[in-house]
């Protein structure tokens, strides 16, 4: 495991690369996705509109807003700006910003194996997020955002892969904000085969971006096999667009938390109530804080910096999940001291994607949120242990950066 296949479909042409390919759906706020998609018409991220970019009194229904999401696609599939892929392929996919790269296989596997729990997940998914994808993929007929999985790194896949990124790649660019792309197409049978075969040597994989894609692509499997009255297996609705990186490659940030109100509290009484549990340092107004090792926290209050660590005997190194850092400040700060109790659905609570850094978290600053949290990331141990243990995390507990791209596959439906 996992049966990796090649498939068919559309590839991006490399004269439109640059044009089309959308920027990460979820690094940008909706206002920012609306600007970019109205500036940029022929960009992908037009096919895959939610009524949140929208502006309140001009939202399209969501039916109207999926049919305008189909009709995108379908011009930009009309006016050439991918290729037909003419024999099922896997492809190399090389991702790489600043310093890091990762290099990974884009391929099929069957709903199947999730269904199985052969794809281990590690996130709770909401039920009208999984409605809202699969009725994309219903009436827009397509899939293009490849559901990211890690495996134990494999000496045997990467000297493969090295030796066929040894070619010269099928496309080569740079994203609108730096990020580097390169494919290679792999169709030789002989490669197609040695691929296929080493990745069933993997004992496990685990699902690191993409939960609700995956959820989705079981629930719109379940709709055409019901609708189309057969389960070979083999249909197109019965496949997801993978993308498998091994573990040592990949590159974690923290999602930082924001709480709107500091629940009645001075940043005097914030800091009294968290001795109990944390050894609390005041930094000052202007230092810059990013923490610097697991159960380190930096506390954003009134204009000031503050370190806060957790006191030993408050670690739980033996639970997968209380024991992450996301864990600890959810269960000794914003539930007991602030008073959010669910981590999942209180407005009070917001997110921070750690790759904003520092001016993500004064922005969210200055637009109200009184009290933010720094935290230290998830390490990709953590992500397995959880899943091997077949529990969840929190919400937003891992930012995976670089990330994949929409608009480079189409695999219709």
């Amino acid at each position: 495991m996992p049966k990796i296949q090649p498939f068919d479909g559309f590839l991006i042409s490399s004269e439109w690369a640059e044009k089309v390919v959308s920027p990460a759906y979820d690094s940008v706020s909706a206002e920012q996705r609306r600007n970019f998609a109205d500036e940029n018409p022929e960009n992908f991220i037009n096919t895959m509109r939610l009524q949140e970019d929208y502006p309140e009194g001009a939202q399209p229904t969501q039916d109207q807003l999926l049919e305008t999401n189909k009709q995108c696609l379908k011009a930009l599939l009309n006016n050439g700006a991918f290729q037909a892929i003419e024999e099922p392929c896997l492809y190399i996919y090389q991702l790489g910003r600043g310093d890091h790269l990762q290099t990974g296989v884009v391929c099929e596997v069957a709903v199947e194996e999730y269904e199985n729990g052969k794809l281990r997940k590690h996130e709770n998914t909401r039920t009208s997020k999984e409605d809202l994808l699969a009725r994309y993929q219903e009436v827009v007929g397509a899939s293009s955002s490849p559901i990211c999985l890690t495996y134990s790194q494999n000496v045997e896949i990467d000297n493969l892969i090295s030796e066929i990124t040894r070619g010269k790649p099928d496309l080569d660019f740079l994203t609108d904000d730096n990020e580097l792309q390169r494919i290679w197409r792999v169709s030789d049978a002989a490669l197609l085969g040695r691929l296929q075969t080493l990745f069933e040597t993997i004992d496990a994989t685990y699902l690191t971006d993409g939960h609700h894609r995956a959820a989705s692509g079981r629930r719109y499997a379940e709709i055409m096999r019901a609708r189309e009255g057969k389960n070979t297996g083999s249909e197109p609705y019965n496949q997801l667009l993978i993308a498998l990186f091994p573990d040592n490659q990949l590159s974690l940030l923290p999602f930082h938390r924001c709480v709107r109100d500091s629940n009645g509290l001075t940043a005097e009484q914030l800091v009294t109530a968290l001795e109990r549990c944390f050894e609390v340092e005041k930094l000052g107004k202007a230092r810059n804080f990013s923490s610097s090792q697991h159960g380190e926290f930096g506390m954003y209050v009134e204009d000031n910096w503050y370190r806060i660590n957790v006191k030993p005997e408050f670690l739980d190194s033996d639970d997968p999940v209380n024991s992450l850092d996301v864990s600890l400040l959810q269960n000794l700060v914003l539930d007991p001291i602030l008073g959010i109790k669910d981590s999942r659905d209180d407005p009070r609570l917001g997110y921070i994607a750690g790759i904003s850094g520092h001016v993500g978290i004064l922005q969210n600053y200055e637009q109200g949120w009184k009290v933010i949290f720094s935290c230290y990331p998830t390490s990709i141990r953590q992500l397995m242990n959880v899943a091997d243990a077949d529990s969840l995390m929190p919400p937003k507990s891992t930012y995976f950066d670089p990330k994949p791209r929409s608009g480079i596959f189409v695999r219709l439906k």
